[in-house]
C-alpha cells in the first residue's frame, strides 16, 4: 500500500475548494465599489454617524436609568454639539491667522527645502539657464518703451461666497449628522430586533444573530469610544506640549493631532513630520526640530503602545497588513472619512467572518 496520490487525483481538502471566480462575481464587485465611490456623500455621513452611536450608546444607556431615553439621546447629542462649537469658536482666531499667513509659509517651506537640497547648485543653474532661454527667445522692445504687467482681476466677493456656500454644506451635514444619532440612539434596540428577526426562522439562526450583534456593538462601541477620548487626550496633551516649547498655532497643532490619531500609521507620521518642519521654519534648529518632532512621536507612542493594548484588550486584534490595506482603500474610496471609519468597518467584517462558517477564509486573512 502506498499513501501516493495518481497524477489524475486531488487531496480531499482542495477538491472541495472554489477556485474559479465567475465573471459575474468580477462585474459586480467592480459595480459594489463604482455605487460606494459614487454614493459617499450619503453613505460617509450614515457610516460616520452609526459608529458614533455605537461609541454614545454607553453613556446613554447610563443616562437613561435617570431619564427617559429621548432625553438622554438628547443630552447627550446636545453635548457633543456643543463641545463642538466651543472648540471651533476658542480655535477661530488662530484659524484666521493661519490663513492669512499660509502663503508665507508655504514660500518659507519652499526656500528651507532649496535650501535644504543637496542638489542646490543644480537647481539655481537650471533656474539660470531657464531665464536666459526665456531673455533670449523674447521679442526686443523698441527704445523707449515702457514694460506693462497685465494683472489679472481677482474676483474676491465669487471666492468669499464659494468658501461661504462649502461652509454652510459642511456645517448643514454635520447638523443632520447629529439627528440622524440622535435617532439611532433614541431608538433603542429596535434596530437590533429587526436585524435578529431578519437572521432567519430558526432559533439557532437568531441565538447566532444576537450573539454577532452583541459582539459588534461591544468591540465596535468600546473601539470608538476608546478613539474619541484617546484622541482628545493626544489633542490636549500636544496642544501644551507645543504651547511650552512655544510652536506657533498650538492650538491647531492639537486638534490636528486629535483627529489624524485615529488614522493608523499615516495620521501620527504626519504630524510628526509636519510639525518638525514648522518646527524648523519658526526656531531655524535642528534641536528644536528634535525637541519638537520628539514629543509628537513620544505622545503618540504612549497612546498606541501602552493606552490601546490597556483599554482595548483583544478588541481590535487584527493583523497590521490587514488594517493597513482597508486604510488605503477606504482612504481611496471616500477620503478623509474612508481614514477614519477604516478600521471599524475591518473591525465588523471580522467580526462578522468569526460568526459565519462560510467567511471562514477571511476570519483567517484579518486574524493576528
Amino acid at each position: 500500500m502506498t499513501d501516493e496520490l495518481r497524477p489524475d487525483e486531488k487531496p480531499a481538502s482542495l477538491a472541495t475548494v472554489p477556485t474559479r471566480i465567475t465573471a459575474n462575481q468580477v462585474i459586480a464587485c467592480l459595480l459594489l465599489l463604482f455605487a460606494l465611490r459614487y454614493a459617499r456623500g450619503v453613505l460617509a455621513p450614515l457610516m460616520v454617524a452609526a459608529l458614533v452611536g455605537l461609541a454614545l450608546a454607553t453613556p446613554v444607556r447610563a443616562l437613561s436609568r435617570l431619564v427617559p431615553r429621548w432625553l438622554a439621546s438628547a443630552a447627550v447629542v446636545m453635548f457633543i454639539g456643543a463641545a463642538f462649537g466651543t472648540t471651533a469658536y476658542l480655535l477661530s482666531d488662530q484659524v484666521t491667522a493661519f490663513s492669512r499667513r499660509l502663503p508665507s509659509l508655504v514660500r518659507e517651506v519652499r526656500s528651507a527645502v532649496l535650501s535644504a537640497s543637496p542638489r542646490q547648485g543644480l537647481l539655481r543653474q537650471l533656474q539660470q539657464a531657464v531665464s536666459e532661454l526665456e531673455r533670449t527667445t523674447a521679442s526686443p522692445r523698441p527704445s523707449g518703451s515702457t514694460p506693462v504687467t497685465i494683472v489679472e482681476p481677482v474676483d474676491v466677493q465669487r471666492g468669499v461666497l464659494s468658501g461661504a456656500r462649502q461652509l454652510a454644506n459642511y456645517l448643514g451635514q454635520g447638523v443632520m449628522m447629529l439627528f440622524l444619532v440622535y435617532f439611532l440612539l433614541a431608538s433603542g434596540d429596535m434596530f437590533k430586533q429587526k436585524l435578529v428577526k431578519l437572521g432567519g426562522p430558526r432559533l439557532s439562526e437568531r441565538k447566532i444573530t444576537l450573539q454577532m450583534i452583541e459582539e459588534v456593538n461591544t468591540k465596535i462601541g468600546r473601539f470608538v469610544f476608546y478613539q474619541a477620548w484617546s484622541g482628545v487626550l493626544v489633542g490636549l496633551l500636544t496642544w501644551l506640549a507645543f504651547w511650552w516649547i512655544g510652536v506657533r498655532y498650538a492650538g491647531l497643532w492639537g486638534v490636528a493631532a486629535g483627529v489624524l490619531n485615529t488614522v493608523p500609521y499615516a495620521g501620527p507620521t504626519f504630524i510628526m513630520v509636519a510639525s518638525a518642519v514648522a518646527a524648523m521654519i519658526q526656531f531655524k534648529s535642528v534641536g528644536m526640530v528634535m525637541l519638537v518632532a520628539g514629543v509628537s512621536v513620544g505622545i503618540t507612542g504612549l497612546e498606541g503602545f501602552l493606552l490601546a493594548p490597556l483599554f482595548l484588550g483583544q478588541a481590535a486584534h487584527v493583523n497590521s497588513v490587514a488594517v493597513f490595506v482597508a486604510v488605503m482603500f477606504w482612504g481611496w474610496l471616500w477620503g478623509g472619512v474612508g481614514l477614519i471609519i477604516a478600521v471599524p468597518v475591518l473591525m465588523i467584517v471580522k467580526t462578522i467572518a468569526d460568526h459565519v462558517e462560510s467567511l471562514a477564509g477571511w476570519r483567517e486573512l484579518l486574524s493576528d
